[in-house]
């Protein structure tokens, strides 16, 4: 996945995407590209007139519109039931399964209560569910959570039969993982 909202310049991002499949170009299987978005509610149901073979993954990471306010900005332009609504209608008119991102954030969107509500929406949709270890980074005051509790998580979704993918962070060793990369550039900018 790559840094910003790709909805925020749709017709750049769309444009990037025909590049990539044109056979005169790159020549990439539409199928192999996924367009992750915090839920752009235009965006999603103008995609598959765009292009219904391209993949969709929103980043949810609260099953609630008052912490996910909180964790994802945009959701008070595009509360979650209008999210859950375009990702449903892009279902419909692609058929292909949604991903829905959830980054662990130990405390805070790891609990039961959670997890419950994320497999209520996660069934509505038929939707694949990655959780995500939060990586720590500098100035960043929440932490990842704790493994025992990203697996608990998860067996809350898979016994309501929900398919969940516990994902492997890489290159936090190094400061090169999702999020840490950008702090870093700051840190140099500013220094």
């Amino acid at each position: 996945m790559g840094m910003g909202e790709p909805f925020a310049n749709e017709r750049a991002t769309l444009g990037a995407v025909a590049r990539l499949t044109d056979p005169r170009g790159m020549g990439l299987g539409s199928r192999h590209i996924t367009i992750s978005t915090v839920g752009v509610v235009p965006g999603i149901r103008r995609l598959p007139d765009a292009n219904d073979q391209v993949r969709l993954a929103v980043s949810l990471h609260a099953a609630d519109d008052e912490l996910r306010s909180e964790l994802v900005p945009a959701n008070r332009l595009w509360p979650l039931e209008q999210v859950i609504e375009a990702v449903a209608f892009w279902r419909e008119r692609t058929h292909h399964r949604p991903s829905l991102e959830w980054v662990m954030i130990d405390g805070v969107n790891d609990t039961d209560e959670q997890a419950g509500k994320l497999t209520a929406i996660a069934r509505r949709l038929r939707a694949h569910v990655n959780l995500i270890p939060l990586n720590a980074t500098p100035g960043f005051p929440m932490q990842g959570s704790p493994p025992a509790r990203i697996r608990r998580f998860a067996g809350i979704l898979e016994r309501a039969g929900v398919n969940v993918t516990i994902r492997d962070t890489r290159g936090r060793g190094i400061e090169a993982a999702c999020g840490q990369l950008r702090v870093e550039r700051e840190r140099v900018a500013a220094g």
